[in-house]
């Protein structure tokens, strides 16, 4: 694993020059990335989930139980699902935001 922080992706935009080019390079670049992050968690979410079903569960329960459990546990994938997806919605208003308060359009 890398010790390298940065997102290369954001780390390359500078907050320099026209604002308005580097919000707008800056708001596209983190929307992309979220909504590559939030198709990655979904996809984990769902494998995740059909490998733990295909545990064994109690046998008198016929694996209910392990079903039960697979669809508690892959839900914290959903739910960084969900906040990939918020991110990607806060990128696009970033740059509406600056446009708005800073240029009045």
């Amino acid at each position: 694993m890398s010790r390298d922080r940065n997102i290369d992706e954001l780390a390359t935009v500078q907050f320099t020059g026209s604002l308005t080019s580097a919000f707008h390079l800056y708001s596209e670049e983190l929307f992309v990335l979220a909504r590559r992050w939030q198709f990655e968690l979904d996809m984990a979410a769902v494998d995740a989930q059909a490998a733990m079903e295909s545990l064994h569960g109690h046998p008198l329960l016929f694996g209910l139980d392990a079903k039960l459990k697979a669809r508690r546990v892959a839900k914290r994938l959903r739910r960084a699902q969900n906040l990939a997806h918020g991110l990607a919605e806060e990128a696009r208003q970033f740059e509406r935001s600056y446009r708005h308060h800073f240029l009045g359009r």
